[in-house]
């Protein structure tokens, strides 16, 4: 009996040592498991895109209902190092290989974590997801994101409006986003407008963008011209080689990384039908630069600038929102352009100067065109009805041909915007970009002038009280400029008053700190 007893009491031990060891396993297994899946999720955060969690806000940034700020390029040099560990086999390679399905209507493309590790690899080379653009087909779908008013919208015939011919500057671009531009034209344009497609290759270095590219272009149902310039001479000068090769009776200029929706041109061609002087803009839409999903755009904003003369978008007034309510489809009109896209008619273009010969690669030449444009008769627009997406970078892929810096170009085409448009106003352009005040000095602008008297144009001060009446500009009977702490007006370097937005983009924040050129106000702030 006590035998019966001693075993009975030594096989408990031995399931309890049992049972307390299968604990210990299956709590090693869930801890285990839960930093697993810790890391992962710390992982996918350090590898989402920066905007999904801005920790700074440029005050330029947001405007309105904090809606970020959209520009057409950047300024600045790709720093070498991004691109170093790249070879020319790697630059020249054509990899593009479209799987079925991947990206269509317009879908964002996810990548697992050893794929996006190997698309870091050539994202530097045209800043934007290459490995993902790369597997999407050059005619994927796309939503139609038009509002109802617009697709019930009736255009004249397509044998009733102008042609045209659709001008795309490229330099060593992607070859798959290249022709998912010009398939998208193609393929979403009716026929019978769509007179050619002129590419104009600015000096590109790429292998694939020369015979293979050729190539590819004799199959198209459409006429294609490639004119290709020997040296760099910038998007500017490049769309002014390409509009003296145009025979459409319109110009539409794109960018080489966009994509049409459908009945995109209908509604710019039918406008300038309408009136020649208008020249009009398709709502810009966002496709991400690192899934490739196509985000619709937001219509109910309109291009402006800051005192830097750097385009910004602005929201719609309330009060024309409200006017708008009548007829949703009707332009917006727009105080500046973001220059990327936009079409003209061609006899005005000529008419009115064409672009400023004067300004080198790019930057600034929209505000010009867009102040040339109103205060010498004619209107800038947004058609609402069309939709055209475009890759936003967040920084340009492309250096500045030898010899030349993105600030002294970018400050030498402002000067020229400034002085030949702007009049009085142009000294506070100047307040705030001291530098350009330098160059201004060497700068000739006496054509423009008179091209300027030529075409009767308004002055600066007709525009803001007509074009932008709400502009931010001070007014005659404003103050404008820093504010200083009066205690500290002997220190060498006394602190400025400073007015940011809130990391929410809501109300603003004053601090005291160094002075610099954003540390300025007229009297309507303070």
């Amino acid at each position: 009996m006590l035998g019966r007893v001693a075993l009975w009491h030594r096989s408990r031990r031995r399931s309890r040592r049992a049972l307390f060891y299968c604990l210990l396993v299956l709590g090693f297994v869930a801890c285990w498991s839960f930093f697993t899946l810790l890391l992962l999720l710390l992982q996918e955060q350090l590898l989402a895109p920066l905007e999904r969690s801005p920790t700074t806000v440029d005050p330029d940034s947001y405007m309105g209902r904090g809606v970020q700020v959209v520009v057409g390029h950047y300024n600045g040099n790709l720093p070498a190092e991004k691109l170093a560990n790249l070879t020319e086999e790697q630059l020249n390679a054509n990899n593009y290989r479209p799987r079925k399905g991947v990206g269509d209507n317009g879908s964002a493309v996810r990548l697992s974590p050893e794929e996006d590790l190997r698309s870091d690899d050539t994202f530097g080379i045209n800043q934007f997801n290459l490995y993902i653009s790369d597997q999407i087909s050059i005619n994927r779908s796309l939503p139609d994101i038009r509002k109802s008013h617009c697709r019930e919208k009736k255009y004249p015939d397509p044998s009733e409006l102008p042609t045209t011919s659709v001008i795309i500057v490229y330099h060593n671009e992607a070859y798959s986003t290249l022709l998912r531009t010009v398939m998208s034209v193609v393929g979403r344009s009716p026929k019978e407008v769509l007179k050619e497609i002129i590419l104009v290759d600015d000096c590109s270095t790429r292998t694939f963008l020369k015979a293979e590219l050729d190539r590819f272009m004799l199959t198209l149902s459409v006429k294609v011209k490639i004119i290709r310039a020997k040296q760099r001479v910038g998007l500017i000068r490049a769309r002014m080689m390409g509009a003296q090769e145009a025979d459409g009776d319109v110009l539409t200029f794109l960018d080489s990384h966009c994509e049409c929706t459908k009945g995109w041109l209908e509604p710019l061609l039918a406008r300038i039908k309408q009136n020649r002087k208008a020249v009009v803009c398709p709502v810009i839409d966002v496709i991400n630069d690192r899934t490739f999903a196509y985000q619709k755009g937001i219509e109910l904003f309109r291009g402006g600038f800051n005192w830097n003369l750097q385009f910004r978008w602005y929201s719609v007034p309330p009060k024309l929102s409200k006017e708008r309510a009548k007829d949703p489809t009707a332009p917006i009109d727009s105080p500046a352009m973001a220059g990327g896209l936009f079409s003209i008619d061609r006899e005005y273009f000529e008419e009115l100067g064409t672009y400023d010969p004067g300004m080198d690669i790019w930057g600034g030449e929209n505000i010009e065109i867009s102040f040339r444009i109103w205060q010498c008769g004619g209107r800038v627009e947004i058609l609402p009805c069309s939709h055209v997406g475009h890759i936003f970078r967040k920084a340009s892929p492309h250096d500045f041909p030898k010899g030349k810096t993105s600030g002294k170009v970018l400050n030498g085409n402002l000067v020229r915007v400034a002085d030949v448009w702007m009049d009085e106003w142009k000294h506070f352009f100047y307040k705030t970009a001291p530098q350009a005040l330098q160059l201004s000095k060497a700068i000739d602008v006496s054509e423009r002038i008179e091209l300027r008297k030529r075409l009767h144009c308004k002055d600066f001060s007709w525009y803001l009280a007509n074009v932008w009446p709400d502009h931010f500009m001070p007014r005659p009977d404003s103050l404008f400029g820093r504010v200083r702490h009066s205690a500290s007006l002997a220190a060498d370097d006394p602190p400025c008053l400073h007015w940011t937005l809130s990391a929410s983009g809501g109300s603003k924040k004053a601090s005291m700190h160094n002075c610099s050129s954003d540390a300025r106000f007229d009297r309507s702030e303070v």
